[in-house]
């Protein structure tokens, strides 16, 4: 039963993040009245739900004042620290596909149409785009500690969404510029992201279908992050091909993503999660082995192909491959 109902916690949590409880609780501590007052809700319901925060830990409370927990003043406070509101309105967005797993189990086909957070649905497509670069920001924090592009001058971000992960290895890098390849509906949130950072001018868009569209030579890196999860092996290879032809002799391909350890598909248990989730939401959604993903390195034609996992507990794994000069 507590595994059945575990669904409440999460609930509670998007709850009080939707009206913006965290924030109004960072100027001080307040009465569940107060707190009902600030978020424009009614006080029984507003207090029912700070109690159960208080449980799960993201409230503390003294007396009838409530007040944030370090958790959630640290990530849950807008405009403040490392914020993750936004993705947590994406898992909101989640759950009712989530509720129809036996569907998928019957059927074989995601529930939710990927096409609807891949631009058709503008609301949706933005609450993807913005998970997605809150995601990467705390990817992107360990990302250059593991990928060093002293010298490099253009990297290819190929599905790079948000544009999260260009923006960080250009900020570190000395003369390098990215260009991010993704759908138009994924870039037009892309854009506002970047000029925001100050990088409109190093960071360039390309919109393309990244299976259907050519995407161009002179580049010395590639990066493939957050994608491959969404496509069949024969997909993923077609890719690799495709980045090492638009890669220089001597250009380094980077591909990032959760993967299960090895061939079995086991563990982690994180990835098995991963891969019910992708199977849920995309036609060809799964995990794939970071030591299958190392073999279809090399029969692309990368040498000194290198797998680097991040520091736990971040989930993702980096592998590196080299176009022979």
């Amino acid at each position: 039963m507590q595994v059945a109902l575990a669904h409440r916690s999460s609930a509670v949590l998007f709850a009080a993040s939707e009206l913006d409880v965290f924030s109004k609780l960072s100027a001080g501590s307040m009465t569940a009245a107060d707190v009902a007052k600030a978020c424009n809700a009614k006080p029984d319901p507003t207090r029912f739900v700070l109690d159960a925060c208080v449980t799960i830990g993201m409230i503390e409370r003294d007396g009838d004042k409530y007040k944030n927990s370090p958790t959630a003043e640290f990530f849950l406070v807008r405009g403040k620290g490392p914020y993750i509101g936004d993705g947590l309105k994406y898992a909101e967005d989640l759950y009712p596909a989530w509720g129809r797993v036996a569907e998928l189990m019957r059927t074989g086909k995601p529930v939710m149409p990927p096409e609807t957070i891949l631009g058709d649905d503008p609301e949706k497509t933005r609450a993807f785009v913005l998970a997605m670069h809150e995601r990467a920001k705390g990817i992107g924090a360990v990302l250059p500690h593991g990928a060093d592009l002293t010298g490099r001058k253009h990297l290819l971000d190929i599905g790079g969404g948000p544009g999260t992960y260009s923006v960080g290895l250009v900020r570190q890098t000395p003369g390098l510029r990215s260009t991010v390849l993704d759908r138009p509906g994924v870039l037009a949130v892309t854009k506002e992201l970047v000029a925001e950072q100050g990088f409109a001018d190093r960071v360039g868009l390309r919109p393309a279908d990244y299976l259907k569209d050519d995407f161009g030579t002179g580049y010395d890196v590639a990066l493939l992050s957050g994608m491959m999860h969404r496509e069949t092996p024969e997909s993923c290879q077609l890719l690799l091909r495709k980045a090492f032809a638009a890669l220089d002799p001597g250009g380094l391909v980077m591909v990032s993503d959760v993967f299960f350890d090895d061939d079995s598909k086991q563990s982690p248990p994180f990835a098995t999660f991963f891969a019910l989730n992708m199977m849920l939401t995309a036609e060809h959604g799964t995990c794939h082995a970071r030591t299958e993903m190392a073999a279809w390195m090399t029969r692309a034609g990368f040498v000194n192909v290198e797998i680097k996992p991040l520091p736990p507990p971040n989930p993702h794994t980096l592998l590196f491959g080299t176009k022979p000069a």
